[in-house]
Formats: C-alpha cells, structure tokens, sequence
C-alpha cells in the first residue's frame, strides 16, 4: 500500500515541480532580455577651451519604457560648466524633468510619456472589469527598438582652465518602467571623455593700465584706447604700467621718461597670443612749464575747501623741512616735508583767509594753518596750540604761564613747586590734550595726572600696620600676666 502511494506521489510531484522550473526559467529570461545599460559618450572626441560640447545618455535598448529616472550624471567642474539639456529626438510624448543641486557637480534628470501611461491605465481599469486576472495591455503602440538609443543629450561648455582628459560619469540609475507597469532593470556602463587642446587667444586688451598715482582721463576701460594726463613740472619721469587680459599675450611700453615741457606720447601695445592681433593704447601727458597743475583742489575733514596756488618766490621754507611733492586726488602738488615727520606743508588758500601754508594730514584729513609761534615741532610730530574748552579742567595745582621750547613762547601752565610745565596742544591728527614741555631737552609727551590710587594704597598700609602692632603688644601683654599669675598660684605639697 505504501509503495502504491509513493508512485503516486512521485508521478504527481516530478511534473510539478518541471513545470515551475520552467516557469521560473522564462521568467528570468524575460527579465534578462528586458535589461538595459546605461551608457555616457561625447560626440567630440577632443575641443577648446570656450567650445560648447555635446554629451549623450544612450540605453542600450528601450523595450517599451514609459518613464526613467531619476539618472544621475556628475562631471568635473573645474573643467565643464553645464549649459542645457535636451530629450532624445525618438522619444516623441516625454516630457523632461531637470535638476541642478545648488553646489554640486551634478545633473540629475528624468523623463515621462504620461499620455501613455494613462492610456495604459484605462485600458488597464477596462480589463480589470471584465477580467480581473489579466495584465495591462498596450491600447496603443508605445515606442520600442532593441537598437542603442540616445535618450537625453547635455551641452556643457569647456572652461578656460581646462587641459588635458575631462570626465563625465554615471551616478544613481532608477525609475526605468515599461507599458506593462513593471520596473526594468537597468545596469551602469561606461562614462564619457574627451580632450581638451589648448587654444591660442587672440585677445589683446588690457584688464588695467595705470600711470603712477595719476588719474586717468577718461577712466580706464579696455575698450577705450587713448587717454591723457597732466603732470606738474617738476615731473619728467612717470611708470606706465599695463596688465594683459591673457597672461600670455605681451606688452610692451613706449615712452615716459625725459618729459618734456608740453605734450608727450606713451604708447602701450598689447600683441595677442597668436602672435596677428594687436592694440595701442595711447596717453598724451602733458607737462606743465609751472610747479603746480590749475585747478587742483582739496577737501580738509571739516568739509573746507581749499585751492592750490602757485608758491611764490618770497615764500620762505621752515627750518629742516624741504621741498617734496604729494598726491591729491590723483594729482601731484608740491610740498614740504620733514623727515620723520607724518603731516607735511602745503601752499593753498581759501575763502575768508589769505593765502599760506598749512599743516596737512594725509591720512586724516585734517587742516591747520602753519603758525610758527604756536606750533612745537620735533623730528617726528608737529604740535599746535589749541585753546583749552571749557569742560577742560586745568590739573590741580597748576597756574598760567609762559614757556619757551627752542625760540618759540606759548602759553601753558607750570606746578607748585615749578618742576613740571604743560600745554594744551592739539597733534596732527586733530585731538588735543595736555603735554608736558621739557624745554631743556626740547621734547614733549603726554601729561598723565599723579595718581591718587598709590597715597591710597600707602594710608591704607599704615593704617593696617600699625593696627598690627598694637594687637601684637595686647597679645604679649595679656600673655604675660598670664604667665605672672601662674607663678604666683601656690602649689600643693604630698604629704
């Protein structure tokens, strides 16, 4: 009996098991021939610097796909900058979806054919209705080929910097979905790379062009190719400097030593990289036959105006200072320095004031007309006398006199026992204060108010010593009649 069922069994189970064997097989065939790979090529295999290139996303087949994506594509930024992408021209019905992640190097896509999708459906909910057991079925045709296929196509453009191999590769691969709503299978195959050949520019312009510290008429601007200037006399030498766009075009200079009085002629030419195109930039300089170009003028940190003016022959130049000369606004005027010295002395006038020389301070603005008798000079600071404000209290102790430094006499103020002289005096940067004048020396410094803080600490010394003192004599009292009194306790005897 048991030998009857076993036959029965095994008759039964060996077709079974045949047949899902088979069943799995196709399936897995099906699977297999429905797979495709991605792939990534450059249709130019080499280009330059500034070109636009193409680069194609291919499918090895498209077995009826309605969707794909997303597809990512990463590239080197150093070398490619993306422009655009475009859908594949057999992929009639796709609509495109684009997307560029702020900061990174990658293009990620996808597309859809949703008209069919949702022709697909309906006739999907139709089947459904009459048959609930049956797949979806194609109620129109839907685009297919087992041949390679480009179905997106990217156009980056070659940067300036890019030499040698640039890649392109393949990232995250998925969505890919046929007109039967089930997933295909999709594999990474090869990135792209093209060469870039270097180019040879034919830019011959500059990006700057300078003339000293002097002011461009008009300014500069590369496509604007003459210019002018206007020196004082003094000036017979200036630095024309000029800076190519491309590092390796060349430029040469032309003038602008041994000036001479009325117009000169600077050329600046660039000679492009490729040798043929060529610029020349043109500066007329003209010279002056005065010291001092008309029309100058400055504005001092208190909004005042003032105008240079020609320095006349009776001018008379302060003890260790000589003639120099400074820019304002982009002009060169003439002045006077002293070495070690930051402010110089400039000839200028202005409205309600005679002409004369004045403390200049570059870097601060500020204006101050040179008066011998109330100005200290050292080798290196000038000093004014300002008037002391009202909330200005004059230090303690100190009374009104005059103090001689050098051969000049100001009104300061001396101490009680006449020791230490000072003066309100405002520096080259404009703020004022007290100094103290040492006129033996011939040098002045900032005054600072005896501190109080030191008497403080010596009262409060004293005070705790000498409390420390009588503490201990109350101690060494009070020990000591205590040690009397033990003495004279009397003492008893054993018997």
């Amino acid at each position: 009996m048991r030998k009857y069922v076993r036959k029965i069994c095994v008759s039964v189970l060996l077709p079974l098991l045949f047949s899902v064997a088979v069943a799995f097989s196709f399936a897995a065939n099906k699977r297999a021939a429905g797979g495709v790979t991605v792939n990534l090529a450059f249709r130019e295999s080499s280009s330059q610097t500034g070109e636009i290139v193409s680069l194609d996303v291919r499918f090895s087949s498209f077995p009826s796909i309605t969707r794909f994506g997303p597809i990512e594509i990463g590239y080197d930024a150093d070398a490619l900058e993306f422009v655009g992408i475009d859908l594949g021209e057999d992929l009639e019905g796709f609509s495109l979806e684009k997307e560029q992640p702020e900061g990174e190097a990658l293009i990620r896509f996808s597309a859809v054919n949703e008209e069919a999708e949702a022709s697909i459906m309906q006739g999907a909910t139709e089947n459904d209705k009459k048959d609930p057991t049956s797949k979806p079925t194609d109620t129109e045709p839907v685009f297919s080929t087992d041949a390679p296929i480009t179905v997106a196509t990217l156009r980056f453009r070659i940067s300036d910097q890019a030499r040698g191999e640039v890649k392109a590769w393949l990232g995250t691969i998925s969505g890919l979905r046929d007109s039967s709503l089930e997933n295909v299978v999709a594999g990474t195959g090869t990135g792209g790379s093209l060469i870039v050949q270097a180019m040879t520019s034919s830019d011959a312009t500059l990006s700057a062009l300078s003339v000293g510290s002097f002011d461009l008429e008009p300014e500069f601007d590369p496509g604007i190719f003459e210019y002018s200037i206007t020196v004082s006399k003094n000036i017979t030498d200036v630095a024309v400097t000029g800076v190519a766009y491309n590092v390796k075009s060349t430029v040469t200079v032309e003038g602008g030593s041994d000036l001479q009085i009325g117009n000169n002629t600077v050329l600046v030419r660039v000679v492009a990289e490729d040798g043929e195109a060529v610029n020349v930039y043109t500066i007329n300089i003209y010279r002056s036959d005065a010291l001092l170009v008309e029309g100058i003028e400055l504005e001092d940190n208190n909004g005042r105006i003032f105008e240079f003016i020609q320095l006349p022959e009776t001018l008379v130049i302060p003890a260790n200072f000589y003639q120099s000369t400074c820019m304002v606004n982009g002009k060169e005027v003439p002045c006077f320095r002293r070495d070690g010295v930051l402010s110089v002395l400039i000839y200028v006038c202005t409205v309600g004031e005679e002409p004369g020389l004045y403390v200049y301070n570059q870097e601060t603005g500020t204006m101050r007309r040179y008066e011998p008798g109330k100005m200290l000079l050292r080798s290196s600071l000038i000093l004014t006398v300002a008037e002391k404000p009202m909330d200005v209290m004059t230090p303690e102790g100190f009374t009104s006199t005059k103090i001689t430094f050098g051969s000049t006499e100001i009104d300061g103020y001396v101490s009680k026992d006449g020791s230490t002289k000072i003066a309100y005096l405002k520096s080259e940067d404009g703020s004022a204060r007290f100094y103290v004048i040492d006129s033996a020396e011939k040098d002045f410094y900032p005054y600072k108010a005896p501190s109080t803080n030191r008497n403080l600490f010596l009262y409060l010394f004293i005070i705790c010593a000498s409390i420390a003192v009588v503490e201990a004599l109350i101690i060494g009292i009070l020990f000591y009649r205590r040690r009397i009194s033990y003495r004279r306790q009397v003492k008893p005897r054993r018997v």
